[in-house]
């Protein structure tokens, strides 16, 4: 299957793609499996569906207003659809505001070629890597970042802030300083 035109090629077989208006039943699914504490409430099963899309659309509003100029892609491998990436590509840093992927592709190491896939784009422009993660939930989210060099820089509860700083603008450690 041919990728769309446009679309960016990553490490690992990885593409991004821009979001066509067919892929949203694809987002709407991935978003119900990112979210799975939203199945423990009490509802009939066309509730609990209308709960989803209602939060899916608040979500959609929130990027829309607080990152006005995201980019929003479908994450690919192999040209079949397995994730989604929020990205806002600042001045000062980019902001990873979403990474999902679907749960028969997690385990895979998407994530994490995705992820060193920005790392590599954002070194070469000196620019550091930020998001939130929640503190709970479908994924355990942290690991990965902390295991990809981000560390957290604030805990505001449910979620922690992390940031990756390429090495051309971190600081050099004074001689002598253990590592901690």
């Amino acid at each position: 299957m041919a990728s769309p035109a446009g679309s960016l090629r990553l490490f690992g077989g990885l593409a991004l793609c821009p979001i066509r208006p067919s892929d949203q039943g694809f987002l709407l699914q991935l978003f119900i499996e990112s979210r799975p504490w939203l199945s423990l409430v009490d509802l009939d099963r066309d509730a609990l569906q209308a709960l989803y899309e209602q939060q899916y659309r608040v979500l959609r509003a929130g990027l829309e207003s607080v990152y006005p100029e995201h980019l929003d892609f479908i994450v690919e491998r192999t040209g079949q659809a397995v994730g989604r990436l929020v990205v806002d590509l600042g001045y000062a840093d980019w902001r990873i505001t979403e990474l999902a992927i679907v749960q028969a592709a997690r385990g895979k190491g998407i994530g994490t070629d995705l992820v060193r896939s920005l790392q590599a784009a954002a070194e070469s422009v000196r620019l550091p890597i930020t998001l939130s993660t929640p503190m709970a939930g479908a994924t355990d989210g942290r690991s990965l970042y902390e295991r990809l060099g981000f560390q957290v820089t604030a805990v505001r509860p449910p979620l922690y802030e992390m940031a990756w700083v390429p090495a051309c603008l971190r600081a050099p450690q004074p001689a002598g300083l253990a590592a901690g």
